[in-house]
């Protein structure tokens, strides 16, 4: 099944460059030239979106991130994975991971020529160090080096713009 065809745009937020969940916000301002389109994915907020069906991801327990951003300027694709969490960074990973995962395999089989840079977001107001690190580390592993973050930061912005980004706490020095 193409790509095109794959049932996002029942999953579209037309002309939204913004969104709100249990007061957790994610937003980006776009500037010239770029496109930006926010995709509500995750079914318990947008039941006619039917990505997590698709994905094979409707087995109970399976959760999937909230929304899917994409972004694209001149000759650079980004489809960026977000979750927006209060505080449980765990499962917020676990649900960036499993999205990424499947929604790959999905575009393999359907898309394989496909090329885009694979990010993941998640906008959390945990204040544990500690703990992030540990997340950001396995987040690390399956988008690689500046493609995650686990930010307070709302504006996605930088991050979606600047394949060099850096996620908070590291120093440029340290790559």
């Amino acid at each position: 099944m193409p790509l095109n065809n794959l049932l996002l745009s029942s999953c579209l937020l037309p002309g939204k460059t913004s969104y709100t969940e249990n007061g957790v916000e994610i937003n980006i301002k776009p500037s010239s030239g770029e496109t930006i389109l926010f995709f509500l994915i995750d079914n318990q907020s947008n039941p006619n979106c039917k990505l997590r069906q698709l994905l094979g991801l409707e087995q109970e327990g399976m959760k999937i991130c909230d929304l899917i951003v994409f972004y694209a300027k001149e000759s650079k694709r980004i489809i960026c994975f977000v979750e927006l969490k209060g505080s449980d960074v765990k499962t917020a990973t676990k649900q960036v991971i499993t999205t990424h995962t499947y929604f790959k395999k999905l575009l393999k089989q359907s898309e394989p020529s496909l090329n885009f840079i694979a990010k993941a977001y998640i906008k959390s107001n945990s204040s544990v160090p500690q703990e992030i690190e540990k997340y950001k580390q396995e987040l690390k592993q399956q988008f690689g080096e500046n493609n995650y973050d686990i930010s307070r930061n709302s504006d996605l912005g930088n991050f979606l713009r600047d394949v060099d980004y850096q996620p908070k706490g590291k120093s440029k020095k340290s790559r």
